[in-house]
């Protein structure tokens, strides 16, 4: 596991710092078994059940979801779904395969194809270009019948909030999935005892707002990041736009933040931030949390981005924040 990196010019100003803001997946909770696992179940069960496509290879493994993070534009998993059904419906539209192992054996694998989305700029609408550049007229009209977005976030969300939470979190009933929400799944990453009790928090986060109560009810910090101090899916405004720091700091008022994510998206947000007219009046240091799994390559990545801060885990974070954070009052 890779060490705690904090660039050479932060450690004066760290223990300055007047608000932390929190990602919730891949800082607050471990998202591996419910939204990434979501992610790729609902890629097969469109395959299997809209498209007939049959056969038990996995058509996009947990481990590669990982490619379209890094792509940028896909902050929103329900946007990530739809890119990589929109891959199989773009494949069978070409080859007119229905066995799983064939489609998977298919080009562009799913590192070729989200290499050429970041290429683009990222993001489902460039995952849509991307595929109406593989296809003919035919292909592309068969692909338009095929590929539905809606029914595609409507499986994810009914996998992912199941009969007990599915009506709370989006409104209606399942109506394809009797299960048991993905979201029980998931793990407290989060070690609520070392943050600064004086230090104010907030989140950014792609969460609708009800994931987010979700989250922050289990993670047993309701009381402590409170929800005037959030910007959710709902507030109308995605990552990696800077706007979405620029809202938290007219709700926070800090001067001085610390923003810590876990994907490409996050820094981009920091970076984007930086870019916007009248940000000078409060500055913000990008932290990225490298989970398990994640390689060296995505360290390399992050560092020649310029990250200030890379850190194995949050808790490493917060230990190192405990001994050196000084309150200003």
């Amino acid at each position: 596991m890779s060490e705690l990196y904090i660039k050479q010019e932060l450690l004066k100003t760290l223990p300055q710092i007047d608000a932390l803001i929190l990602d919730i997946d891949g800082v607050i909770l471990d998202v591996s078994q419910s939204f990434r696992e979501v992610i790729s179940q609902t890629t097969q069960l469109y395959a299997t059940s809209k498209l007939s496509v049959s056969g038990e290879e996995t058509l996009l493994p947990v481990e590669e979801i990982d490619l379209f993070k890094m792509a940028g534009g896909f902050n929103s998993d329900w946007d990530l779904a739809n890119a990589a059904v929109a891959l199989i419906v773009a494949k069978q539209a070409q080859s007119g395969a229905r066995d799983a192992a064939t489609l998977s054996a298919q080009a562009p694998d799913w590192s070729e194809y989200t290499r050429e989305i970041k290429r683009r700029g990222g993001g489902l609408m460039e995952a849509e270009m991307t595929i109406l550049a593989m296809l003919d007229s035919n292909q592309r009209r068969e692909f338009s019948f095929n590929w539905n977005q809606k029914l595609v976030t409507q499986l994810f969300q009914e996998m992912y909030g199941g009969v007990a939470a599915c009506k709370t979190l989006y409104g209606f009933e399942p109506q394809h999935l009797q299960v048991e929400g993905y979201y029980q799944r998931e793990k407290v990453l989060l070690d609520a005892a070392l943050l600064p009790s004086k230090l104010p928090v907030g989140i950014l986060t792609g969460r609708t707002k009800n994931e987010a109560r979700l989250a922050m009810k289990f993670a047993g910090l309701r009381n402590r990041i409170l929800e005037p101090n959030w910007i959710t899916e709902d507030d109308g405004v995605r990552k990696p736009d800077g706007q979405t720091l620029m809202l938290l700091q007219e709700k926070m008022g800090f001067k001085n933040a610390l923003y810590i994510g876990d994907t490409w998206d996050d820094w981009q947000t920091v970076v984007n931030y930086r870019q916007i007219k009248g940000s000078q009046r409060a500055k913000v240091s990008g932290c990225i949390c490298l989970a398990e799994g994640k390689s060296d390559e995505h360290r390399r990545t992050f560092l020649e981005a310029g990250t200030e801060i890379i850190t194995p885990d949050i808790n490493s974070l917060l230990s190192y924040l405990g001994h050196v954070w000084k309150p200003t009052n």
